[in-house]
């Protein structure tokens, strides 16, 4: 019996399985984007969103507005336009004393998480051990995943704050890394590293031969103490860095990356080539402004406001049978509610109208935690938020 051509596509169909890369196997959905698409039902206070409700400031818009109208819509070289990384490399030489940088040290890409998969896949080889702080960003660990490395958690502790200690040190010294992350201020928790505490962390990385990978993507947002740069002291560091935040532009997708070491920007480079190509031509364009005094002015403006908010969650947080040691830095408290399914938790309180999200998907210690973030919501619904918090707790 002969088959006609469709009825054998459609047998193959059936027949034929399809075969995916193994390395997404480990790999899930970001647990922070699945709990914020959740959150955005009427009548949810929405605590989950990793970004703020503040304009970019109208200088940089007007900036990108005039790069679009005179023509700035083309392919720029790989690496970026060379005004905008040679204002990237001053800043990082006079605000965090990170020296020996030329425009030819800075790589700008499509937002901080595509240079942190650019710098993992190009130092990162398979089974070699990635330190990762815990809790951490839930994407750090699929970036290293993908990469086929592994990845070697470092607890912390929500009773220091989790502020790395000499447990912390110890375990980081015997887990032989080949790169090491480091957050501060961090996300989840919200804590601002000592100075002290970097320099003890680069001791291990320069004895172990180990890279650093420094996101600073929150350097700005800090209340209390000051931001320290391990680029300033160890060359084998990538700092990454971005616009997201500071500027709320997270929606602008940019960001860039900066080492003394050139070769591994070099690399970096490399794959952005073979997959972005560059970051958008007019909002490099438009992100030259963000170095002007206009735009820090209102960078000043929202971490004053986003202050108030951090200060009253704290107080309001004393009536709440949780651990939390008041935060530094970034716009997130990660309370630590005892042995809790913080899962059950964070969907008990989706169902009473308070979007947030677990701290178990952040690493083990993030277990009966959730992060609450304060940057996306005003005032008047942060407290109707705290009222119903407390009601449930």
């Amino acid at each position: 019996m002969f088959l006609g051509q469709k009825s054998y596509i459609v047998i193959a169909k059936i027949n034929c399985k399809m075969r995916f890369a193994s390395r997404l196997k480990e790999v899930g959905e970001s647990a922070t984007f699945r709990y914020s698409t959740l959150a955005k039902k009427n009548n949810v206070i929405n605590l989950t969103i990793g970004r703020t409700n503040f304009d970019t400031p109208s200088v940089i818009k007007e900036t990108a507005k005039k790069a679009i109208d005179g023509g700035k819509v083309h392919y720029t070289p790989t690496k970026g336009i060379p005004e905008l990384r040679e204002c990237i490399a001053k800043k990082l030489e006079r605000e965090n004393n990170i020296q020996n940088l030329d425009s030819e040290n800075i790589l700008i890409s499509t937002g901080a998480k595509q240079i942190i998969f650019e710098a993992v896949m190009s130092i990162i080889q398979k089974r070699d051990i990635v330190a990762i702080p815990d809790p951490s960003w839930v994407s750090y660990e699929s970036i290293v995943k993908l990469a086929e490395g592994t990845v070697r958690w470092i607890p912390l502790k929500a009773e220091n704050g989790f502020i790395p200690d000499e447990d912390f040190f110890s375990i980081l010294e015997n887990s032989n890394p080949r790169l090491i992350f480091i957050n501060s201020p961090n996300n989840p928790t919200g804590a601002v590293y000592p100075e002290k505490i970097i320099r003890t962390i680069v001791d291990i990385a320069e004895r172990k031969n180990a890279f650093i990978l420094s996101d600073e993507i929150y350097e700005k947002i800090i209340y209390e103490g000051k931001h320290f740069s391990p680029g300033s002291v160890y060359e084998n560091t990538i700092t990454v860095n971005g616009f997201s935040k500071e500027f709320s532009m997270t929606g602008w997708r940019l960001g860039y990356a900066a080492s003394q070491n050139r070769e591994i920007i070099d690399r970096m480079n490399l794959i952005q080539s073979q997959t972005v190509s560059c970051a958008v031509s007019f909002v490099q364009h438009g992100a030259i402004a963000a170095f002007t005094a206009d735009a820090r002015r209102d960078v000043k403006k929202m971490v004053e406001e986003l202050k108030e908010r951090r200060d009253y969650t704290m107080e309001r947080m004393k009536n709440i049978n949780a651990v939390l040691i008041k935060p530094s830095g970034a716009f997130y408290v990660f309370p630590f509610f005892g042995e809790i399914d913080d899962l059950k938790f964070a969907d008990r309180l989706m169902e009473n109208g308070i979007g947030v999200i677990p701290g178990s998907p952040f690493g083990s210690s993030g277990r009966g935690c959730v992060r609450m973030s304060y940057g996306a919501v005003g005032m008047g619904d942060l407290k109707r938020a705290m009222d119903i918090i407390e009601k449930i707790v």
